[in-house]
């Protein structure tokens, strides 16, 4: 076996190597993945693709090694290089989501356990990075507790995009905020089309400014992060938001119920969206026998529409400022003129 290199860059329909690529992940039921930005293909003699790894950002995905070639060390072989090249691109902390029988090998290369079910395997390369995390959240709920002298013996929790915070966000956060003594959002970091993370929570702290129960945090890598939403290693797309939701209900569950002592979880009806569907439908199975009562609350409407974030953001590309007025807090709307509108840029 000759220890051929073949790395890609930029990946795209073009590139002659991609085809090859494609076809080898097939063998190995894995997917390739379009947000892939590098690649790393050992070959043998032949020009063979036997393994390969990629990046997607501080992402490891679509790791793979024939089946003629395991326990040979290609693998590690493969993720050193990956963990080279984003530390030249200036990324040191990185995630992995794959299968579980990689845990071992991931562990030898410096990468911690997060969480893990029958299907899938969460790992990053920071020792205390997911605790560290648990711990922030957990001293800053502390402090808002003490500081606003709540008695804090129902505990709701929401987790939400808010891209862009409407009204209907706030219509379901106020109805939850009524049930709950203290009431936990959760902004997901992942989705930053049109508006960033940190604009998402300004929109959010901004809209909920009023209420005296709610805290805000931010969801990083670690809470129904889109971005890595591991559909390339599952063979049976029917099942790929169902495989992902355990992961995320079981870091839900084991990690952030206890440190919160998270009593309710509320969701908004679904009927458009089949990935939030089954999401939600997963949830009702997990919090059946939890002690985490699910409350599902119906979606607020402007006539006989549902308030979307999503008909927000066609509005603005459409320049039709007007109409958001309907859907979104003065808050929000004041800040989508400042953002999007042409006096705001001249």
């Amino acid at each position: 076996m000759g220890n051929l290199y073949n790395i890609h860059t930029n990946l795209h329909e073009k590139n002659k190597s991609l085809p090859k690529l494609i076809d080898f992940l097939k063998s190995q039921h894995l997917d390739y993945d379009d947000h892939i930005t590098f690649s790393v293909t050992l070959t043998d003699t032949d020009d063979t693709i036997i393994a390969t790894g990629s990046l997607d950002n501080n992402i490891i995905k679509c790791l793979a090694v024939s089946d003629q070639h395991r326990d040979e060390g290609l693998a590690a072989n493969i993720v050193s290089q990956l963990i080279s090249k984003a530390a030249q691109n200036g990324i040191r902390k990185l995630f992995v989501y794959t299968k579980p029988l990689h845990e071992k090998m991931f562990n030898g290369l410096g990468f911690y356990t997060i969480e893990k079910t029958q299907n899938v395997l969460l790992m990053e390369n920071v020792k205390n990075g997911f605790n560290d995390y648990l711990d922030t959240i957990k001293t800053d709920t502390n402090h808002f507790i003490a500081k606003n002298n709540i008695q804090a013996n129902t505990i709701g929790c929401i987790i939400a995009n808010c891209n862009p915070f409407t009204n209907g966000h706030l219509y379901l956060i106020g109805e939850a905020s009524k049930q709950c003594d203290v009431l936990h959002i959760f902004i997901l970091s992942g989705s930053n089309e049109f508006f960033n993370e940190a604009e998402r929570v300004f929109l959010v702290k901004e809209g909920l400014k009023d209420f005296k129960n709610i805290i805000v945090h931010y969801a990083k890598e670690y809470i129904l992060s889109p971005l890595t939403f591991p559909t390339y290693f599952i063979k049976d797309k029917k099942q790929t938001s169902i495989i992902n939701c355990n992961l995320d209900i079981a870091i839900f569950l084991k990690k952030i119920v206890p440190l919160l002592h998270i009593t309710h979880r509320f969701v908004g009806t679904e009927s458009n969206d089949l990935v939030t569907n089954a999401y939600n439908n997963e949830l009702i199975k997990a919090l059946t026998n939890s002690t985490v009562a699910l409350i599902i609350l119906e979606r607020k409407k402007v006539g006989s529409s549902i308030i979307s974030a999503s008909t927000v953001r066609k509005y603005i590309e459409n320049n039709d400022f007007q109409k958001i007025k309907d859907f979104v807090p003065s808050s929000t709307y004041d800040f989508i003129l400042s953002k999007f509108t042409s006096t705001s840029r001249s």
